[in-house]
C-alpha cells in the first residue's frame, strides 16, 4: 500500500499541534525565527536516516555540514531540492543533510503524520520521488529537532567544523549558500539572518500548484484562503529586510 492509499484509511490522528491537519499563518511567525543565531554552537539532536539507522548531527564533528529542513508538500523545498542536490556534488567535501518535517500544507493524499513511521514513510518518498541525493533525516513524530531550528518550512543553517552556525536563513536561499560555501572560514560568522526576498512562489520541479494538487483538494483551500495573509507577511519580512541594511 502506498503512502497516499494509508492516509485515505489512517485511523490515527495527528499527535498535537504541531502536525496541524489545515494550513494557517498561526503556525508560522515570520517576524522572528527562533534557534541558534550565527556564532552560537548547533544544538545536538538525534534522528533516523531512511535505512532506519538513529544518528546525531554531532556525529558529522569535524565537518562542514548544511542543514535544511523540508517536506513533500512544500512548494519551496520543490523549488530548492535539485539545486540543492547540485551544490552537494560542487562541494563533496560538505555534509548536506535534509531534516524532513511536517507536512506544510497536509491534505487528504499527504495528510498530517499520527505516528513517527508514517513521518518515516513520507520521508522516504519524497527522497524516492525527488531523487534526492543528499541525506535525509527524520526526527520524532513532535518534531523535536525541527522545532529547535526554528520550525520554519525551508530553513537552512550551515554549521562550521567547530559545530558553530556561520549562516542561517528562515527561508534557503541557494545561491546565498553557494556564496558561504565558497568564501567558507572557519571563524567567519555571518551575522545577519540571510534573506534576499526571493519570490515567494518560484518553483522548479512541480510548481506551487502541482505541490498543493499533490497534497489534496484541502491543502489548495487553505494555502488559497490564506495567501493574502501570507503574502502580506512576506512582504513586511522584506521589507523590514532591507530597511535593516539602510
Amino acid at each position: 500500500m502506498t503512502t497516499r492509499q494509508a492516509d485515505r484509511h489512517r485511523t490515527t490522528e495527528p499527535t498535537d499541534r504541531y502536525n496541524y491537519r489545515h494550513f494557517g499563518p498561526a503556525y508560522y511567525d515570520f517576524r522572528t525565527f527562533d534557534g541558534p543565531r550565527p556564532g552560537e554552537e548547533a544544538p545536538d539532536f538525534e534522528a533516523t536516516t531512511l535505512d532506519g539507522e538513529t544518528v546525531r548531527l554531532s556525529d558529522f564533528e569535524d565537518e562542514w555540514v548544511v542543514l535544511e529542513t523540508g517536506s513533500l508538500t512544500c512548494p519551496i523545498t520543490d523549488s530548492k531540492v535539485h539545486a540543492m542536490d547540485r551544490l552537494q556534488r560542487r562541494f563533496d567535501d560538505v555534509v548536506f543533510v535534509l531534516l524532513y518535517t511536517r507536512e506544510a500544507h497536509p491534505g487528504e493524499h499527504y495528510d498530517a503524520h499520527g505516528s513517527f513511521q508514517e513521518k518515516l514513510d513520507r520521508a522516504r518518498e519524497f527522497a524516492a520521488e525527488y531523487d534526492v541525493e543528499r541525506t535525509v533525516l527524520v526526527d520524532d513524530v513532535e518534531g523535536t529537532a525541527h522545532r529547535t531550528y526554528g520550525g520554519m518550512p525551508n530553513s537552512v543553517h550551515v554549521v562550521n567544523p567547530d559545530g558553530v552556525v556561520v549562516m542561517r536563513g528562515d527561508w534557503n536561499d541557494v545561491a546565498t549558500v553557494e556564496e558561504v560555501l565558497e568564501h567558507r572560514e572557519r571563524d567567519r560568522v555571518y551575522e545577519r539572518d540571510i534573506y534576499r526576498g526571493r519570490p515567494l512562489f518560484f518553483t522548479e520541479k512541480k510548481g506551487v500548484v502541482r505541490v498543493l494538487v499533490d497534497a489534496g483538494p484541502r491543502a489548495v483551500w487553505d494555502f488559497v484562503k490564506h495567501a493574502p495573509s501570507l503574502a502580506l507577511m512576506h512582504l513586511r519580512k522584506e521589507f523590514r529586510s532591507k530597511r535593516s541594511k539602510r
